[in-house]
């Protein structure tokens, strides 16, 4: 891509009296029209570049735009994220991502979203997924593993995102069992796994991400204030959601690479140490049941061992509430 070379030779140069329209021309075998018409994409897509004499260019600032120029940028994996469909709104891009993937779309195909109207939680929720706020994106994976150790993915997601928001902004996030992940109790993340499974095997897997990043207390309806934050909100301090993905895409491969081989045996440990339910007496909706029990473990499977009435049981799935 035209833009693409530019933006690298300017972010290369960012700090210098800038690069001529020739010298541009020059190094990337391009005649000086297809320049302009670069330079012009890029300040589409919101890059701020100087002009000077109309022939001197210089990048002063890049967008928090989540678009594949800034995402491929620097990114350390080699599977998720080589490929980036990116789009200003969509309805869902967990139902894109499942599409794309029975259409045979390669593993680690990203799909992201400025906005989705018709976000998708757990249990036919809505996640509200206000433009330029968040990360809402979806993953396609294809393990080679049976469908029993598929629900593991959704611990391995968490603990990415837990791994990531500790590291990029020194807060204490932890994880709620299956698919949350928690600041002082309140919900910044979730994850919604969707999969395409025979008897013995997994066809695909979609792993769909919404991470509450630069909201405000007034960007979520009554209904959610108290149990819904950001990390904006909980830190003071707006982040680069550019840089956040980026982050956890490098954490999750490392992973998810792991995970395919060894299953959770290797990051059981942190993911317990993470855990917000583990010792903690809990009430479980497990379809129309309702349990109440303390959490004693979570096995390698990522199911919770759960104590009720004297009993240890494994529960492999549910909607899981401190009590």
């Amino acid at each position: 891509m035209i833009s693409e070379s530019i933006l690298t030779l300017l972010k290369r140069e960012k700090n210098s009296s800038g690069l001529s329209a020739s010298l541009l021309s020059s190094s990337l075998s391009l005649p000086t029209s297809s320049v302009y018409e670069g330079i012009a994409e890029l300040k589409k897509l919101g890059y701020k570049i100087e002009t000077e004499k109309g022939k001197i260019y210089r990048l002063t600032s890049v967008p928090d735009s989540l678009i594949p120029l800034e995402i491929h940028d620097n990114l350390k994996t080699k599977i998720l994220g080589k490929r980036i469909l990116s789009y200003r709104t969509l309805k869902s891009t967990n139902d894109l991502a499942y599409r794309l993937a029975e259409e045979k779309a390669p593993e680690g195909t990203l799909i992201v979203a400025e906005k989705q109207t018709a976000g998708k939680g757990r249990l036919g929720r809505k996640w509200l997924s206000p433009p330029e706020r968040g990360i809402w994106m979806s993953l396609i994976l294809r393990p080679k593993i049976p469908p029993a150790k598929a629900p593991g993915l959704s611990l391995c997601t968490g603990l990415a995102l837990v791994q990531t928001i500790r590291e990029k902004t020194g807060l204490k996030a932890d994880l709620k069992w299956p698919n949350d992940c928690l600041i002082e109790g309140k919900k910044f993340a979730g994850i919604l796994l969707e999969l395409s499974a025979e008897l013995d095997k997994v066809n695909f897997v979609i792993i769909g991400v919404g991470v509450n990043v630069n909201q405000v207390q007034d960007d979520f309806p009554k209904n959610l204030k108290g149990k819904a934050t950001s990390i904006l909100m909980e830190s003071g301090k707006r982040y680069s959601r550019v840089e956040l993905l980026k982050t956890f895409l490098e954490k999750l491969e490392k992973i998810y690479l792991n995970f395919k081989t060894f299953g959770l045996k290797f990051y059981l440990e942190e993911i317990k140490s993470s855990s917000s339910m583990l010792g903690h007496k809990v009430k479980l909706l497990y379809g129309k049941e309702k349990i109440k029990g303390i959490v004693k473990d979570i096995d390698e499977n990522g199911s919770l061992i759960l104590e009720t009435r004297g009993h240890l049981g494994t529960i492999s799935s549910g909607e899981v509430t401190l009590i």
